[in-house]
């Protein structure tokens, strides 16, 4: 997980994109469901863990260190307010260097002879003793697939669910869809045109034009039931 360095004296949390796109106007809210990061599962419970997150929750308690992270992990979720307490002690272990870290950004608080590959190292250094990273990206990837669907099987539960709700803008197959979604097999030239054939494709769904310019086309309401399918589509 990269954290880059930012100067500022307050830190805004960055909010996630949910798709690789230039332009896309993901209304506010659809990256997340405001208050956990949740297993399909509702009874889970360390050591015995249960649920579609069960292996990476195992996983993620077994390489803790921390009791703060233990307990959090025990319950296979990991909501905002605990995601919090992790930062909380994260800031607590930069404090000495001046150090601030929120979602994804780590900046100056004062002036600072710390050159940005040493804050990176003293971040990088307090996530071990913290386990933040560990926690964060469980919360990461569950925030993105709750039901940890196989990128297949996500793709054509997303298809599905805007195929019901009436949000593909044209007629479209669920081959032709998939084809248009970013593969691990795709090549800088595949990923370009697919990317801008994507973003014509969905335009409405997009607040800013790529030159920063506010799309007229953008639909709210439809946009918000759209990143919702994009999300996690199961449970639309």
């Amino acid at each position: 997980m990269q954290h880059d360095v930012r100067y500022a004296l307050a830190v805004l949390i960055s909010a996630s994109l949910l798709a690789t796109c230039a332009a896309c106007g993901s209304p506010s809210g659809a990256e997340s469901n405001g208050n956990a990061a949740r297993p399909a599962a509702s009874a889970c419970k360390a050591p015995d863990f249960t649920g579609s997150y069960a292996n990476e929750f195992q996983s993620a308690y077994d390489q803790s260190k921390t009791d703060l992270a233990k307990r959090i992990l025990a319950d296979c979720q990991i909501t905002d307010a605990e995601l919090n307490e992790m930062l909380d002690a994260q800031n607590a272990c930069l404090a000495p260097y001046g150090l601030v870290v929120t979602k994804g950004q780590l900046a100056r608080l004062r002036e600072s002879a710390l050159t940005d590959d040493e804050m990176n190292q003293k971040n990088t250094e307090c996530a071990g003793k913290t386990d933040l990273w560990t926690v964060e990206a469980l919360y990461d990837e569950m925030q993105g697939n709750p039901s940890n669907l196989d990128t297949e099987a996500l793709h054509k539960a997303s298809y599905q669910c805007l195929k019901q709700r009436d949000l593909l803008p044209k007629p479209i197959s669920e081959q032709e869809y998939l084809a248009l979604e970013i593969s691990s097999a795709d090549g800088e030239t595949q990923i370009e045109e697919k990317t801008r054939t994507w973003n014509e494709f969905y335009n409405m769904y997009m607040e800013y034009n790529e030159d920063g310019s506010r799309n007229p086309d953008y639909n709210a309401d439809k946009a918000r039931q759209f990143w919702a399918c994009q999300q996690d589509p199961l449970h639309q």
